[in-house]
């Protein structure tokens, strides 16, 4: 009996240790930002979370002055066997790559976004699978450079979208693209292939932004206000 409670008095100090240990990994900075260790924020991304970018290549630059946006690109978060993956449209094509290296190597700020709907399992597996269907497309360049012009100009922009699979995808398009695939119209009145950067960050269906990742001595955390949910168990 003694040896028991022993053991239950050990297993209680083993998990108040665990419990500490966790929250050294999330550090209050001044001004109220909350710095949370990727480690600990990886398992809270969902399939089908957004994941917006603001650039500092050239071709960023031109793509917010074209299109009127802060951000640059977008993306999807997938899990992909036990790897967290960003799946996007890019200048090579509709492509996979571990979201950790993306991060690591992007000029910029990448920036992640949850949906204020619940989305049950089932459809961010349909989310996923939509998804993997585009994977290979080529980037719609030059209806890229068509969209930033009626943008640019001021010209009518389509209300409707359309059900058949396009051949060619630029970013914003695959990403609203995907939360039509499960019946969710991130900007109602403007068809997927007219949807900038900023449709998709100022999205009412998408919460405030969770937190920006940031990659300080090669080591990601996530930048969040204070207030802000992060999780830690």
């Amino acid at each position: 009996m003694e040896q028991g409670t022993k053991n239950d008095q050990q297993e209680k100090v083993n998990g108040e240790q665990e419990k500490v240990s966790e929250k050294q990994k999330i550090e209050l900075k001044p001004g109220g930002e909350i710095k949370t260790r990727y480690d600990v924020i990886r398992p809270q991304i969902k399939n089908g979370d957004v994941l917006m970018f603001k650039g500092k290549y050239r071709s960023s630059f031109l793509i917010k002055r074209l299109t009127k946006s802060s951000y640059s690109h977008a993306g999807i978060a997938v899990w992909w066997n036990k790897r967290l993956m960003v799946m996007e449209a890019v200048e090579e094509g509709v492509r996979i790559i571990p979201l950790s290296r993306k991060v690591e190597n992007y000029r910029g700020n990448v920036e992640w976004f949850t949906c204020r709907r619940e989305i049950s399992k089932r459809d961010r597996l349909r989310m996923v699978i939509s998804a993997q269907e585009e994977l290979g497309k080529r980037y719609a360049k030059w209806k890229s450079i068509v969209f930033g012009w009626k943008i640019l100009f001021k010209r009518k922009l389509s209300e409707k979208d359309e059900l058949r699979k396009e051949n060619k995808l630029f970013c914003s398009q695959y990403v609203a693209g995907i939360y039509n695939s499960v019946g969710l119209d991130l900007k109602e009145g403007r068809a997927d292939r007219f949807m900038s950067p900023d449709d998709i960050a100022n999205s009412d269906l998408l919460k405030p932004r969770r937190g920006a990742f940031r990659v300080t001595d090669g080591s990601i955390d996530l930048i969040s206000e204070e207030g802000a949910s992060v999780d830690v168990k």
